[in-house]
């Protein structure tokens, strides 16, 4: 007897109320379908078997193993990527009736500990999702190389303990190489693609790219990676997020959420601020007219470290929703030695329908009121048609009016303003740390808006909010900063913005050039006066170098030691002076420069 009897076209047997009884041909079929082996070590085969048995006096049956048409008994063998199921099905029609009944055999994947998916690899994509999601290993390493894997389709892809996701060594993101690529192409609304439960997670060395190439609208906010602990009471240990480039998702590229069932304080938290990492990537074209739209958010209680990336072209680079709604448990984040570029902060009204709605209702209020004034009736009812439609137009535009917002945030708990998502007052999150960033951007100017600012923090922090050595190219700090404070009331906690911050600086008039790679290219270089950055001529990229507070012209950028690398070093006081202090490739401390072979070459660049 076949393990199950499936629907047969016009009623279903098993449902309420009865219907077509299955045919007794149907019930007296036997299938057997089995694997030998039933596990098989990842690139094994296994082979399957199967036998139909027929009563006589049914209808000319069709057998079909996984949709293939096959004779009655038979065997293949396969070699399965992940977790399979191999299903024989027998279907028949007799008097007008159609039904099928199935048999199957699932085989399991057993996968080294390390899996390398290169262009060679079959069904690359179910391998994936097969070691990353099935794997019993502890750990389980997944690398990829020189592949592009189209996960379009999948979604909340969901990573356990001891997960590690990267580049193979040779094959990651780097000055010269872009480095393998995940990404999908369908909308998937407010879907991420990969859910981080687990703990001891590393993410690294590859592109993620999103389905929304412009500027996205409505409830189209899909995510990259959202980092949803389980539930548990123990603190998150590590997980890294870490050279990569993410780009493309309208939502959020990195959402990192906190999990408050079996702790209040849930499971990240300011006082283990490394427990998530997320350093040296490219957060590029997250975008979203009126909502949303970030590089980085850190929201529902989380805590992380937001260190070495590059932003541009997000709504907000970096965003902060308050705190976990169902339990004390605020959010924070130490922001440290990033590159906030030029572009991005646009927000749009994204209500045309409404603009249009509202300015029609005015405007052939006020023609109708006027008309009727100057021409009696007719000139009520000729001013109302014309205000209407003058006012349509112009609520319509003012419906998706745009302006620049700001990079950097943390949102307050409550509302300034009618309505429930504004998030504008009452207390902003718990510790932000905000160090030693380059801000670039400082948005744009428009017919009814200032500049953007560079940070807001909308409320009052449960603990502090500091400010410290950071550089900005707005002229002041009340261009580039601003708070609010308690719905209704004052701010009670201050920002605490040191004295060491800079503002109207542009270090993007002083570059050198020198090869940071050692392939004779000359990468771009920055010195912001508080890091280092090179930028690729292959990627266009830049790439955090160092953290120094020395400018281009205390420096040399020229191959000081003999790997082909160009290194920085101190400029001598003198000209014609060689130099005795130097950083490695620029992305060491400083140290005296080598007295051997191979010592100090001619300077590239000089004042």
């Amino acid at each position: 007897m076949a393990d199950q009897i499936a629907r047969m076209i016009g009623d279903d047997p098993s449902g309420p109320g009865g219907g077509l009884e299955a045919p007794p041909w149907l019930e007296n079929v036997s299938i057997q379908v089995d694997a030998n082996p039933t596990a098989v070590n990842y690139g094994q085969s296994t082979v399957v078997s199967w036998s139909v048995d027929l009563p006589t006096g049914g209808p000319p049956p069709q057998v079909r193993l996984n949709g293939e048409l096959v004779a009655r008994s038979g065997s293949r063998s396969f070699s399965p990527s992940r977790r399979s199921s191999y299903s024989v099905i027998v279907s028949g029609t007799q008097l007008g009736v159609h039904a099928q009944t199935s048999g199957s055999v699932d085989v399991e994947v057993r996968y080294p500990p390390r899996v390398v998916i290169d262009p060679s690899t079959p069904s690359p994509v179910q391998v994936l999702l097969g070691a990353l999601v099935e794997s019993t290993n502890q750990p389980q390493t997944v690398e990829l190389c020189n592949v592009e894997l189209d996960l379009t389709g999948h979604q909340s892809i969901a990573i356990g303990d001891h997960r590690t996701l990267i580049a193979s060594p040779g094959c990651e993101r780097g000055p010269r190489r872009l480095g393998p690529r995940i990404f999908v192409t369908d909308t998937r609304g407010r879907v991420p693609l990969f859910v981080i439960e687990g703990d001891n997670v590393r993410f690294s060395g590859f592109r993620l790219e999103g389905p929304t190439t412009g500027i996205g609208k409505g409830d189209r906010k899909e995510k990259g990676i959202v980092i949803a602990p389980a539930k548990s009471a123990e603190p998150i240990r590590r997980i890294e997020i870490s050279n990569m480039e993410i780009f493309h998702w309208s939502g959020v590229g990195v959402q990192v959420t906190d999990n408050v069932e079996k702790a209040v304080r849930g499971r990240l938290f300011n006082t283990n601020p490394n427990a998530v990492g997320i350093r040296g990537n490219f957060f590029h074209h997250n975008r979203h007219g009126a909502g949303e739209g970030y590089g980085v958010a850190v929201t529902l209680g989380a805590y992380a470290t937001i260190e070495q990336n590059v932003f541009d072209e997000n709504r907000h680079g970096i965003a902060g929703g308050s705190n976990h709604p169902d339990a004390l448990d605020y959010s924070g984040y130490t922001v440290r030695d990033n590159l906030i570029l030029e572009g991005g902060g646009k927000h749009c009204m994204d209500r045309p329908g409404t603009g249009a709605i509202v300015g029609g209702l005015i405007g052939g209020l006020i023609g109708g009121l006027v008309g009727l004034a100057v021409g009696g009736p007719w000139g009520a009812l000729i001013g109302g048609v014309i205000g209407t439609g003058v006012g349509g137009v112009i609520g319509s535009q003012a419906g998706t009016i745009c302006w620049q917002t700001h990079q950097i945030d943390m949102h307050g708990d409550g509302n300034q303003w009618p309505g429930s998502h504004n998030w504008q007052c009452g207390t902003a999150g718990e510790t932000m740390i905000i160090e030693r960033n380059t801000v670039l951007y400082t948005g744009g100017h428009t017919l009814f808006f200032q500049n953007g600012l560079a940070i807001k923090i909308r409320g009052n922090p449960a603990d502090k909010a500091i400010i410290d050595g950071n550089v900005f190219k707005h002229k002041s700090r009340g261009d580039a900063i601003a708070q609010n404070g308690a719905c209704g009331g004052d701010i009670t906690r201050p920002i605490d913005v040191r004295p060491n911050n800079q503002f109207g600086v542009d270090p993007m008039t002083e570059l050198g050039s020198g090869d940071f790679a050692g392939d004779g290219q000359m990468d771009q270089f920055m010195a912001t006066g508080v890091t280092w950055w090179a930028k690729s001529p292959v990627t266009h990229q830049w790439r955090y170098l160092n953290t120094m507070s020395e400018r281009l012209p205390q420096l040399l950028l020229q191959k000081v030691d003999s790997d082909g690398v160009f290194d920085v070093a101190l400029r001598p006081p003198r000209r014609g002076m060689p130099p005795t202090t130097y950083s490695k490739s620029g992305t060491g401390p400083w140290v005296p420069v080598p007295t051997t072979a191979g010592g100090p070459g001619s300077p590239i660049l000089e004042s």
